[in-house]
């Protein structure tokens, strides 16, 4: 009984703090920030903070938990650049006032991006790539997409098999994550390159990537249908 209202009586996280939501997630005790890991490194996303053009203040890549958690005192004082507002200037009462300065021209709008120099489907379809990569938890989408675009090797379905890999090494107790590790670096290498060891005329195999669009292939390998 004892033992149990101890662990009742735990005291809620500070606002520091971080809270762990799944693997390679977090969340600050307060709510305001969220931590989360990519391929790069760590991103600590503000909740309620936008840049100049009103997306989301995101800070990193941070190479590690710790470096994200020094992060967050310093990054609750940072004010993010007001948004540039038209001055509005009083018509001239007299001939005096006509010689009065001119207000300085407003500053020019902020280059175009990438995605917006796109015909209007394609800016369409990446926005939708994005958008969906962010709700898989990439916190570097948008830069994840652009290579995806412009390299012929397939970036994004690599980046989403990773992540599920190192979620299910985050799954197991610390003591055991470095050899969970090794044991899955084994099964992917045994999935993506032993496949083409294997001795003709056996058949051999190898992992693809499926576009939206394009039809499965009808061969698809099914593991442990029965068991063994």
């Amino acid at each position: 009984m004892a033992a149990a209202r101890a662990k009742k009586d735990k005291p809620a996280p500070g606002p520091d703090d971080l809270v762990r939501e799944s693997a390679g997630a977090y969340t600050t005790g307060d709510g305001r920030f969220r931590v989360e890991k990519s391929g790069v490194g760590w991103y600590l996303l503000d909740n309620d903070q936008a840049n100049e053009f009103g997306q989301q203040l995101i800070h990193g890549p941070l190479p590690t938990l710790d470096a994200v958690r020094e992060q967050i005192p310093g990054a609750r004082e940072i004010k993010p650049l007001l948004r540039v507002r038209p001055s509005k200037t009083k018509p001239p009462t007299s001939r005096g006032a006509a010689r009065q300065e001119r207000p300085a021209p407003a500053p020019p709008p902020p280059p175009a991006s990438w995605i917006d120099r796109l015909p209007g489907k394609e800016a369409t379809d990446v926005r939708r790539l994005i958008r969906a990569l962010e709700h898989e938890g990439v916190a570097d989408a948008e830069e994840l997409v652009k290579r995806h675009r412009d390299g012929a090797t397939p970036v994004i379905a690599a980046r989403l098999i990773e992540r599920r890999l190192r979620a299910l090494i985050d799954e197991q107790p610390e003591m055991d994550r470095e050899r969970a590790q090794a044991l899955v670096r084994r099964v992917a290498q045994v999935l993506d390159t032993d496949g083409a060891k294997v001795e003709r005329p056996a058949p051999r195999w190898a992992l693809v990537e499926v576009r939206d669009g394009d039809e499965l292939p009808r061969a698809r390998i099914r593991l442990f249908d029965q068991d063994f």
